[in-house]
């Protein structure tokens, strides 16, 4: 309950925006994002953005690390960008993830095995939450971008089958 509470808080302060009182903005400096801060808020600049390759998912995604560290306790905020067709097989995180569609027509499904009859059509400015160790999937039926949230540490991907998992190829 006290973890769900902390979750709402989160959300609470992500639909606030960045234009609120944030104590500090964490970020990679290799990452090429450009990051405003003062002691009202933190922006990032959206044109500066430097997509990143993801090594933990098939090839294709591209990644963007806005707030915080998933492998440091508290929150984080990040970016994926998939391309037109890209599939991610089903996998789980230990944390509850907090997902909203930018951009494309995004499908995802729950379960053990990749189903696209069981899949759930998203589009642009669809939001949804998946809960922690639930296995889950997803296409990019175009090019795709969502933005998602979750609580660290090791907030990280566990795939159901290992072989899907990139890391041990």
């Amino acid at each position: 309950m006290q973890r769900m509470r902390k979750l709402s808080a989160l959300m609470a302060a992500g639909a606030i925006g960045m234009a609120v009182a944030l104590p500090v903005a964490q970020g990679d400096a290799d990452s090429g994002m450009t990051v405003l801060m003062n002691t009202a808020y933190v922006a990032t600049d959206p044109d500066k953005i430097k997509w990143e390759r993801v090594r933990s998912t098939p090839h294709g995604m591209r990644m963007v690390m806005l707030y915080g560290d998933p492998k440091q306790p508290g929150p984080f905020i990040f970016r994926a960008k998939m391309p037109s067709g890209y599939k991610l097989p089903p996998h789980t995180h230990p944390d509850e993830r907090i997902v909203t569609v930018l951009k494309g027509t995004y499908w995802s499904g729950v379960g053990e095995r990749y189903d696209p009859m069981k899949m759930h059509e998203f589009q642009v400015g669809a939001f949804y939450v998946t809960k922690a160790n639930v296995p889950h999937y997803s296409w990019a039926r175009n090019e795709v971008i969502i933005q998602e949230m979750g609580i660290g540490p090791d907030a990280d991907i566990a795939y159901v089958n290992p072989d899907d998992d990139p890391r041990k190829n």
